[in-house]
């Protein structure tokens, strides 16, 4: 076991699932209410929507998670890379804090820094730069190459 090397995280549930993200990631968590759907969109890719003048993408983490889907109107909004992305949450848990001197497994999911244990609860702690390398390869990967032009040859 390791120390992680975090002092608090946010706790995020989606389903049975408890999600934790560094409070400098997670910038504001949106309610959903009007997303624009985009004809095509491979899995997880919900649609987009529009938050402080920026479109951002909404995904659901269940499919990628491999649980069952909640259809909640919840978001959390989180800022990677210079990028924002969101995904479906069913609630904000709680700030937990004091977290240097607690013990964490690493995680075996690449998608996860750590797993850590609190109360009887797993709650992983979510690698945001992970995450958005595998939603976009997912997506890259689902989405079908261009068709090269027609190419026509003249009259003689």
């Amino acid at each position: 076991m390791n120390k992680i090397g975090i002092d608090k995280i946010w706790v995020l549930r989606l389903g049975s699932v408890f999600l934790g993200v560094e409070p400098k990631a997670l910038k504001e968590v949106l309610e959903v209410t009007q997303l624009t759907p985009i004809p095509l969109a491979p899995p997880p890719l919900l649609g987009l929507l529009s938050n402080q003048g920026r479109i951002v993408s909404v995904f659901d983490l269940s499919q990628v998670l491999q649980i069952p889907p909640t259809g909640s109107d919840l978001a959390a909004l989180l800022e990677v890379e210079g990028q924002a992305i969101a995904f479906t949450i069913d609630e904000v848990t709680g700030l937990r804090t004091n977290l240097s001197g607690t013990w964490a497994t690493p995680s075996q999911e690449p998608l996860f820094s750590a797993v850590l244990e609190d109360g009887g609860k797993s709650i992983r702690i979510l690698n945001p730069s992970s995450l958005l390398a595998h939603l976009t390869t997912r997506i890259s990967a689902a989405t079908p190459a261009p068709t090269s032009a027609i190419r026509t040859t003249p009259f003689s």
